[in-house]
């Protein structure tokens, strides 16, 4: 290869640039509002939750909550299924795929419809160009998973008897880190960034889809 050497360091540069981005992938981890969980076989969860107004009670007004599972195609794209699990029949597809951002991991969420309350909250989710969420938290976790029982007790091992004090409630989302028989490794992020971990029953669990 001829020419000069400042022209030989910009392609360098830029080859660099393009191998890096190329090299990206979607990984577990907070997107602000959008919480998501990559397993070892590729398979894609998600948690979404966002807020807007004041109820009065220092609560926001309107919500718009929900869970996400996918698979990716050939080409990186997940085509997912979103749902809350209190309303199992309103399923509303879409894709997530990741963004390029100057280097930053970030990815474009885009629903083909509005779960109830996301008109007044995130609308931009189903446009036609979707909504981008910049990585801000690497995870450990492989999957999101939502409560279902009343009351689920924190234990220090996957044994009944190693019961603590914490327990997360119906419809908290969870962080799962790992599962071992009827048991499932995870965190709860609380109120204020308060963290609670330990190993929780799998039968205090939503189904991992809709």
């Amino acid at each position: 290869m001829t020419g000069s050497p400042m022209i030989v360091r910009i392609f360098a540069l830029v080859v660099l640039i393009t191998g890096v981005a190329a090299g990206q992938k979607i990984v577990s981890g907070e997107y602000e509002d959008l919480v998501l969980g990559v397993a070892k076989d590729g398979v894609l969860t998600g948690y979404f939750s966002q807020g807007t107004g004041d109820d009065g009670r220092g609560n926001p007004r309107f919500t718009c909550t929900f869970m996400l599972q996918g698979s990716s195609d050939e080409g990186g794209t997940y085509e997912v299924a979103t749902w809350h699990p209190a309303f199992p029949d309103e399923v509303i597809t879409g894709e997530v795929t990741l963004s390029e951002s100057g280097g930053r991991i970030s990815i474009t969420l885009r629903l083909h419809g509005e779960h109830g309350g996301c008109w007044n909250v995130a609308p931009m989710l189903k446009e036609d160009e979707g909504v981008e969420f910049e990585l801000t938290r690497q995870g450990e976790w492989e999957s999101l998973r939502m409560i279902s029982a009343t009351r689920s007790y924190f234990h220090s091992s996957a044994d009944a008897r190693s019961r603590g004090r914490s327990y997360v409630v119906k419809n908290d989302p969870i962080r799962v880190i790992r599962s071992s028989g009827n048991w499932v490794e995870a965190m709860y992020m609380g109120p204020g960034g308060k963290v609670s971990r330990g190993w929780l029953q799998a039968k205090d669990l939503y189904p991992t889809g809709p």
